[in-house]
């Protein structure tokens, strides 16, 4: 068949998220810290990591309901830093910080790229491991109007490399597995994820990594419309 569909990751791939989205521990150290509150880095990071054992699994029962999910995240990481007192003021204060989408960048191709792909009468559509909070990301960047389908991994109930999330993606788009590209920049969670799926996938290679994943490699967005002319 021909392709009619080009998914897209998100994170690394169409935007740029900064680093205390990507090291949530500078988040609750910059939120204790402007509290008087010395705790050290490693500290918060076990927090963090019993806040994941207890309570990570649970977010995909909180679809819709996200920022109650949130809440009880972060009532964990007090309690394994054994906060107890203005537990409310350092909540918000993290929160403030997760939940400002003017800190998440587009690369600057990544619009031109996409319109472009509509133009040619392609389908684009987002799969990203990512709670229902993506939605306002990418409408505050205003990408949802270049994007026919948003998909994330908290609505299909599992993350990248699984199929479901792919699966999920494919039926919302209403299109076969060997209509479809995905491109994004984790050779685990896209390269492969798409693979076991039946789509064809193209790895976004931004930091010149030595590595061979078997697909189409791009270093730069700009580079993906010659390779869809050429396969298409």
């Amino acid at each position: 068949m021909s392709p009619t569909t080009v998914f897209f990751d998100w994170g690394g791939t169409l935007a740029q998220s900064p680093d205390e989205f990507v090291h949530p521990w500078l988040v609750w150290s910059g939120a204790l810290a402007h509290r008087g509150s010395a705790v050290s880095e490693s500290e918060i990071r076990s927090a963090l990591e019993a806040a994941d054992r207890a309570v990570r699994h649970q977010i995909y029962a909180y679809l819709g309901r996200s920022d109650e999910y949130w809440r009880i995240y972060d009532r964990h990481v007090m309690d394994a830093l054994h906060i107890a007192s203005r537990r409310q003021e350092l909540e918000e204060s993290v929160q403030e910080v997760f939940d400002d989408p003017s800190l998440v960048r587009l690369f600057p191709e990544s619009r031109s790229v996409l319109t472009t792909l509509r133009t040619m009468g392609y389908r684009t559509g987002l799969i990203s491991n990512h709670h229902d909070g993506l939605r306002r990301i990418v409408e505050y960047l205003g990408m949802d109007e270049c994007l026919d389908s948003i998909t994330y991994s908290q609505e299909a109930g599992a993350e990248k490399p699984d199929p479901a999330v792919f699966s999920l993606a494919l039926r919302r788009a209403g299109c076969d597995p060997s209509e479809a590209f995905h491109v994004g920049d984790s050779i685990e969670a896209d390269v492969e994820g798409a693979r076991r799926s039946g789509i064809s996938p193209v790895w976004l290679n931004r930091r010149k990594i030595d590595r061979s994943p078997g697909c189409p490699v791009l270093s730069s967005l700009d580079e993906l419309i010659p390779l869809i002319e050429r396969i298409g």
